[in-house]
């Protein structure tokens, strides 16, 4: 059977249309800061606030698109982000355009829920085909935050900021259109739906892999952010940049990381271990990211290390998704699996942009703020080397066919 069809293909475009909401903001920050007339820190709550829905509510969203199923999950998802973009575009005050931005949060964190579980399901008879997938779903990031960022420029000189904004409405509902349209084949995807009872469970929500998993991807997402938010201000105001070269920068760096998605594949096919690479990424990325915003060193070496730092943290996202299935106990799990990754992500995120940008700010500098990113990266190495230990015994009880990798529901 081949990869790709209609109802994967708009799985996979959803995601890219949900990384678009969050690619378009670093390219128009300085654009929204002169007009709206927000600070640093507000600047970085409207980049981030999109993020806050799946901070609070991924657990819950994978537990109810369990049981609700997870077409109605991307319809919905859709619909959220169509009218937060919209609202933000006419936005009065930055206050509103955080409202909105939470607005497409609660989207967003319904369509990343949503469509890897679709995915799953749609060659669960096919690990081959699964695994193509879920590579291919583990550059949904990149892709839509890269290709943003590469036309973000174009829209923001002739239409501003609020116009890029109608533009990604326009975009979100067009998708929403052909998701309603292929609802019926997206039902049949979604998979069987346990009963009620069934899902909320002690077992389903305490599986050490998940959260030892999402740990380090939280941590290696406040980090990517990071980056990928402020180094477009931050080479113009530190490295010389003009302010169409810094998104370029960004763009690349941010395209180079669907680089490291793909080769995940490669790696675990060859036999390195899924803790190997979350462990390597997150030593690379704390040290490699504290360089970038270091002030006194040459900007474009700085600059090749933001690329290589982005590109390269694009093996953990892959690893750590495509983890979700194989640890999961039943079904119905991968949606509570990537819910956990989720929340645990945007956490990072949420959090972590904002921070950085509050401790440069009371710290006289970046050179202080910088501080933060190693600091997260000793919280992933931390998770990765705990997840050593569970990935080995899955490893054991997989091949040895053990009961205990099978799911004991406790009602």
């Amino acid at each position: 059977m081949k990869t790709l069809d209609s109802p994967t293909a708009l799985a996979l475009l959803a995601g890219c249309l949900a990384s678009a909401q969050v690619g378009k903001v670093p390219p128009a920050l300085a654009a929204i800061r002169e007009q709206l007339g927000v600070n640093l820190i507000h600047a970085g709550w409207i980049a981030t606030a999109i993020n806050a829905a799946a901070a609070m509510f991924g657990v819950a969203v994978g537990l109810a698109l369990a049981r609700l199923g997870a077409e109605r999950g991307l319809l919905t998802g859709l619909l959220l982000m169509g009218i937060g973009s919209a609202l933000g575009a006419a936005a009065p005050d930055g206050l509103t355009l955080i409202a909105s931005r939470a607005c497409e949060g609660a989207g967003f964190v319904l369509v990343v829920v949503a469509a890897p579980s679709l995915l799953a399901a749609a060659a669960a008879d096919d690990p081959a085909r699964r695994r193509r997938l879920l590579t291919l779903w583990s550059c949904y990031m990149p892709t839509g935050m890269g290709l943003m960022m590469a036309v973000a420029p174009l829209l923001l000189q002739r239409y501003g900021w609020r116009g890029l904004w109608a533009a990604n409405a326009v975009a979100v509902a067009a998708s929403l259109l052909a998701a309603v349209l292929l609802h019926r084949r997206l039902a049949e995807r979604a998979g069987p739906r346990p009963p009620p009872l069934q899902i909320f469970t002690r077992a389903r929500l305490t599986q050490p892999a998940f959260w030892l998993m999402g740990a380090c991807f939280g941590s290696y997402a406040a980090t990517w952010f990071m980056i990928a938010t402020w180094l477009p201000s931050f080479a113009v105001e530190h490295m010389g940049y003009t302010a169409e070269h810094a998104t370029w920068l960004t763009a690349v760096a941010v395209g180079g990381n669907i680089l490291g998605n793909l080769t995940t594949g490669h790696l675990l096919a060859r036999g390195v271990p899924r803790w190997t690479l979350q462990l390597g990424v997150m030593v690379m990325m704390g040290g490699l990211g504290w360089f970038v915003f270091t002030a006194g060193y040459d900007p474009l070496l700085r600059s090749v290390a933001a690329v290589v730092a982005c590109s390269a943290g694009g093996l953990l996202p892959a690893a750590v998704m495509g983890g979700i299935p194989l640890h999961a106990r039943s079904p119905a799990d991968i949606a509570i699996g990537n819910g956990i990754l989720m929340q645990c992500s945007n956490l990072g995120t949420f959090v972590g942009v904002p921070a950085i940008a509050a401790l440069a700010t009371a710290l006289g500098g970046w050179d202080g703020g910088r501080w933060l990113i190693p600091l997260l990266a000793g919280v992933g190495v931390a998770a990765a080397w705990a997840f050593r230990g569970v990935e080995r015994r899955h490893d054991v009880n997989a091949a040895t066919g053990s009961p205990a990798a099978t799911l004991v529901e406790q009602t």
